[in-house]
Order: C-alpha cells, then sequence, then structure tokens
C-alpha cells in the first residue's frame, strides 16, 4: 500500500516502537487533522506494514453501541495474540478468568460459600480452548468487527485466532488446569497483602454487575488493566530485555472519542505510577483533546520534526503531529506512478477542488479513470462528482450515490445508511455561503437555523474545518459541495442563493467590512458594480491594498452556467456588463471575470488562453497607473507561467 505525502509520519511511528522495552514508555503518538485528511488511511498502512513482523492491535473507538474500558481490553488482547515471529502468542488468560467470572449473571453475591463454588465449576468448565475463546471474543463487543480490511480477521477465523491467542494451553506441556490456576492466583497476589483470588473475583463481579455505584466502574477497569499487563508481561518475559526488539503496538482510530479520552487516560495514569507498559501507543484524533494539558505533558512536533529529546530528560506524555493536506509533488508523485493516463490538467482540477485532501484527491482521482470521453469547454469535475459505480449484478436495481453525496457523507462523518441529507447538513449548506467562519456562526444563530445553546461541539469543529483560520485559503472541498448544493435551491427560495448571499453583502456593509460586501456582490453575479470599485480604487489606493482586496473578492462562488471554455466565460461576463472593452473600467472588468472565472475549479481545463489575457490585462492596467507598476508586472509573470503549466 502506497501512501503519498506521510513518509514522515510512518517514521515517527517506527521511532516510537523503537524505543527500547526495559526503558520507560515514549509518549503517545497523537495524529491530528480533520475528516479526510488521511489518519484512517495512514493507520491502515501502518497495520499493513506490521502485519506478520509485530504484534500489534488496531481498533476504531467510534463504534456503534455503548462499549467501554473493559471492550476495549478484550479487543487489545484478541488482537496482540496473534501469533508473530520473534514474539511467538501472546496468551491472557488472567484477563479471561476476569471476563469469564465477572459477566456471570448466577453469582450469588450474598452466600460467599456457594460464589466459591459457582467460580470453581465455571473455570472447570472453561478449561477448554473453545470456552476461553468465546469468552474473550464476547468480551471485545463489536469492536474487532470494525478493523479495516487488510487486517480484519474473516469471522471464520475468529475462533482459530482467538484460540491462538489465549489458546495455545492445549499445545503447552502445562494442562490449561493449571494455566487457568495460576491466573486464578494472581487475583490473589496484587498488592502488598495476599487475599484469597475467590474474593477478588467476587468483588469483580460486583463491580461489574453495579457499575454506577460509587467507584465499582474505576476499580473495575483498574483490575482488567492489571490483570492486561500481567498478561502481557508474562507473554513477553525475557524477550522485554532485549532492547533490539520493537515494541508492541496498539492504533487506536478516533482517539478524542469519550471511550478513547478515557482509555488513554488510564493507560497514561499507570504509565505516571512506575507501571512497566511494552506497548507503543499511536492514536489519531479529528478534534484536539489535549489542550487542557500543561507544556511539560505534550509537545507538538514539526512538519519533519525527529521524535527525539535531550538526554537525562523525561519523556512528555503526549506528542502531538497535526497531518497536512497533500502538496502540488505529492499528487505528481501519486499521478506519475498510479495514474499515468490521464490528461495531466485533470489532476490539476482535482488539487484546486480538493485543496490537497487525501480522500477527496484519491476518489476523484480513481473516478476520473473511468471516464471515457471528457466534455468540451469545461464541466469536468461536474462529471466525476455526478458519476455513479454500476450496482453489482445481483442488485442491477439499486441505485448508487454520486461521487458528491459519497464525499459528503464521509467528510461529513454521516453514515452510508443514515439519512442524507439531514437538518444539520441542510443548516451547514445554507452557512456555506458565508465568507469566514465567525460569518456562518453569526448567520447560523442571527437567522434561528441554530440556538447558541446548539452551536458547540461538533458544529464548532465542523465549522472550523469548513472555515480555516487563514482567511485567504481556497474553500476546503467540503464547503464547494454544500455550496453546489446551496445552489441547486430553487431561486426564489428564502434559504437560496440569492437570499442567502444579499442577507450576508447587507451584514457585511453594516459592520463596515468592505471585502465581504463585495464578495457577497460578486456571489449575485454584480460583476458590473465589483469592478467599478476595483477601477476607482486603482486611481487612489496603492496597488498592493486594491490588489490584495481583489485577490479576495474574486473567491467568490459562482452559480452561473458556464456557455463555453474558461475564456470565452470570461469575455462573456464582461461584455453583460456594458463596459467599453477599451477603457479602464473594461479592462478591469475583463481582469476581475478572468480571474473569478479561474478560482472556480467547476470552469474547466482550458484554462491556458484564459491565463494569457489575464497576463495581457495586468501589463495594460500597470501602463496606466502611475502607483508601484512591479506587483502588476509580477502578477502577470505568474499568469504567464500558470499558462504554460496548463497547456
Amino acid at each position: 500500500m502506497t501512501l503519498f505525502g506521510r513518509r514522515h509520519a510512518v517514521e515517527l511511528v517506527r521511532q516510537v516502537m523503537a524505543s527500547p522495552q526495559d526503558r520507560p514508555p515514549p509518549p503517545v503518538l497523537v495524529f491530528e487533522g480533520g475528516r479526510g485528511v488521511g489518519k484512517s488511511a495512514l493507520l491502515d498502512a501502518v497495520a499493513t506494514l506490521l502485519d506478520g513482523r509485530v504484534p500489534f492491535a488496531h481498533i476504531d473507538l467510534r463504534t456503534p453501541g455503548r462499549p467501554g474500558t473493559p471492550e476495549v481490553l478484550f479487543a487489545l488482547a484478541f488482537h496482540l495474540g496473534r501469533p508473530c515471529p520473534l514474539y511467538g502468542t501472546l496468551r491472557f488468560p488472567r484477563l479471561a478468568v476476569g471476563k469469564l467470572i465477572m459477566d456471570d449473571a448466577g453469582l450469588d453475591l450474598h452466600d460467599r460459600d456457594a460464589a466459591r463454588r459457582r467460580i470453581n465449576e465455571l473455570l472447570r468448565a472453561h478449561r477448554g480452548i473453545d470456552q476461553l475463546v468465546a469468552t474473550i471474543r464476547d468480551g471485545a463487543g463489536n469492536l474487532p468487527a470494525v478493523l479495516p480490511s487488510p487486517v480484519q480477521a474473516p469471522l471464520s477465523l475468529a475462533g482459530r485466532i482467538l484460540a491462538a491467542t489465549i489458546g495455545g494451553l492445549a499445545h503447552w506441556t502445562w494442562s490449561s488446569r493449571f494455566v487457568l490456576g495460576q491466573a486464578q492466583k494472581w487475583y490473589g497476589t496484587r498488592g502488598s497483602t495476599h487475599r484469597s483470588p475467590v474474593e477478588i473475583l467476587i468483588e469483580l463481579n460486583q463491580w461489574h454487575r453495579h457499575p454506577e455505584r460509587g467507584n465499582n466502574a474505576r476499580q473495575r477497569d483498574d483490575l482488567l488493566w492489571a490483570a492486561f499487563h500481567a498478561d502481557l508481561a508474562a507473554g513477553l518475559g525475557r524477550r522485554r530485555r532485549r532492547s533490539w526488539m520493537p515494541r508492541c503496538v496498539v492504533l487506536l482510530d478516533n482517539a478524542d472519542t469519550r471511550l478513547g479520552r478515557t482509555v488513554l487516560t488510564d493507560l497514561v495514569r499507570r504509565r505516571s505510577d512506575g507501571e512497566h507498559d511494552p506497548l507503543a501507543v499511536v492514536v489519531t484524533a479529528r478534534q484536539p483533546f489535549l489542550d487542557h494539558l500543561s507544556g511539560g505533558e505534550q509537545r507538538h512536533l514539526g512538519p519533519d520534526e525527529a521524535l527525539r529529546l535531550p538526554d537525562n530528560r523525561p519523556w512528555p506524555r503526549w506528542m502531538r503531529y497535526r497531518l497536512t493536506r497533500l502538496t502540488d509533488e505529492d499528487i505528481a508523485r501519486k499521478v506519475s506512478a498510479e495514474h499515468v493516463r490521464l490528461d495531466h490538467r485533470i489532476p490539476l482540477l482535482i488539487q484546486q477542488f480538493a485543496q490537497g485532501n487525501p480522500l477527496a484527491v484519491s476518489l476523484l482521482l480513481e473516478t476520473a479513470d473511468k471516464v471515457a470521453k471528457w466534455p468540451e469547454g469545461g464541466g469536468e469535475l461536474a462529471v466525476l462528482l455526478h458519476w455513479r459505480e454500476t450496482p453489482p449484478p445481483e442488485d442491477a436495481s439499486r441505485k448508487e450515490p454520486t461521487i458528491a453525496e459519497r464525499l459528503c457523507r464521509r467528510l461529513l462523518g454521516i453514515g452510508d445508511n443514515d439519512t442524507f441529507p439531514d437538518e444539520t447538513v441542510e443548516t451547514v449548506t445554507t452557512c456555506a455561503a458565508a465568507r469566514t467562519g465567525q460569518e456562518a456562526g453569526a448567520l447560523a444563530v442571527g437567522s434561528g437555523l441554530l440556538t447558541p445553546e446548539q452551536y458547540t461541539g461538533e458544529l464548532i469543529a465542523l465549522f472550523n474545518d469548513l472555515w480555516p483560520a487563514d482567511h485567504d485559503a481556497p474553500p476546503p472541498p467540503l464547503r464547494r459541495l454544500l455550496l453546489r448544493r446551496l445552489a441547486d435551491r430553487p431561486a426564489d427560495a428564502q434559504d437560496g442563493w440569492v437570499a442567502v448571499h444579499e442577507r450576508l453583502r447587507q451584514e457585511s456593509a453594516e459592520r463596515g467590512d468592505r471585502v465581504g460586501e463585495l464578495y457577497h456582490l460578486l456571489a449575485l453575479g454584480e460583476l458590473g458594480q465589483v469592478a467599478a470599485y476595483f477601477t476607482e480604487r486603482a486611481g487612489l489606493a496603492p496597488t498592493h491594498e486594491w490588489l490584495t482586496t481583489m485577490r479576495r473578492v474574486v473567491t467568490a462562488p459562482r452559480n452561473l452556467a458556464q456557455a463555453g471554455p474558461p475564456a470565452d466565460e470570461a469575455r462573456r461576463l464582461a461584455r453583460l456588463t456594458g463596459a467599453d472593452p477599451e477603457s479602464r473600467l473594461g479592462r478591469m472588468t475583463r481582469l476581475v471575470a478572468g480571474l473569478w472565472v479561474l478560482a472556480d475549479p467547476f470552469s474547466g481545463r482550458d484554462r491556458a488562453s484564459l491565463h494569457d489575457e489575464i497576463k495581457r490585462e495586468y501589463r495594460a492596467i500597470a501602463l496606466q497607473l502611475h502607483d508601484d507598476q512591479s506587483r502588476l508586472v509580477a502578477a502577470a509573470d505568474a499568469h504567464r507561467v500558470l499558462a504554460e503549466r496548463w497547456q
């Protein structure tokens, strides 16, 4: 599996794995980023690299139902126990005994003698491997079922894998009765005072049956964590003293969920209490969930920063690394390796739309390979987004979703079987017209789409994804998709394109936001008014000032039907304003129209001639101005280079 643009991230995983097992554990490595940035794909690729080489577990913590710490521990045991060269087979009998006893609803908590007899009966009945396999498998709930396909065991193999996990017991020289006896005895040897293991197991059953009482859930989880680590240490044995052997790896996707925070907090707390931990833990998170910690407990790694510390300094508990977008160079390597037959301009359009989002880039490139013929005059991206896969022969009548819907669902976190669009999608679609996140939040609350109480948590994180902190950055792919949904609403709708942009234009004017006012004016198709403003400013304001404003304004979205190639479309829009083509206003109108068309990836791939025309307009306007002409000449030169790139 080739993972473009993520070489350094994989190297960071290797570095935490290489931390010697006989030393304090390395920090938890946290990969952060929005939806579609490739967090899950990164863990999938790492899992594929680890498979058969190092014991590892890979779990998605955003799973249906309400699993807790016990289910996570049983799932970890399930997957760490797959046979692996050099490491052998890790077994978890202590954890299996705990699971077996804590789930028994027939244990009499009021009659200790009866409870002891019941525990002995359960252990005798579960000496066989099949019973132990079922115990751990049931304990893991549905967590194992959500693993990525490259490393997910088919259900038919689950029994065999688990038999090796806790099982190899039948193949030992010891009997399974002896092993279970030792595992049971362990429960009485924890801490400074020895107690009857049966009494501890009775308490475990009580804690699990009544987790809502007092500190029961915490005591249960602590005991199961201790059993898990004791089994892990026993399974690794003397291998822990071999500093050259990589650590076992735990990969946790969506660790910013409530379950993920609970599990990781417990793990880090136990590490800080001095408990030996032979694991390398790598997690992903969409939302930052460590911001409340002090600087000494965490560290942010730069894009190419290695996982190193000066001598004689302790590790921080967490290392955070933000996954960045794919660069133009990353996508060029991907295209040259996997999509060599594509017209070279199609990946350029895809990158302009996707803005380096790995999910959008990969899906659109894969779809582009299936297109037999591209339309003339633009519309290539529309072809890709309207594409539907052929349904399977056994269900030929099924209507597959478009690529646009698939992308929307994935980037919004909506499941394939969930309603689409739902109320939240419609709300965010309306807000997509806003130029900034602040403007979007004000629109949502001020228009009654959301109450202040609703504009929290997940929705704030979504708005942060849709409107990056850099207001000059092009829109991310999800926002472009939502804008197309907004454009598809009826023209006279109260939440349609015209009504929403007009409201935002008025609000921008009222608060003195000239960029916002011109942005929404252009989105409404008022090219003539926008061009007239810049024509006036070009004679009064410094060049860098009005040029910067213009570059921000022309990123306004378009909802106009395009009748031809980009250059023809820009000329048509300019003619509709009625400006004299030979006047300064006429030149500025053609410049604004051309830049507006080029800012829209849906305008098409035949852009070379439009870049040439914009180059000429920049130079002509520069000759008419007495202010600093160098910026206009530099802009003209940039479009000359772009014209060559799009040939």
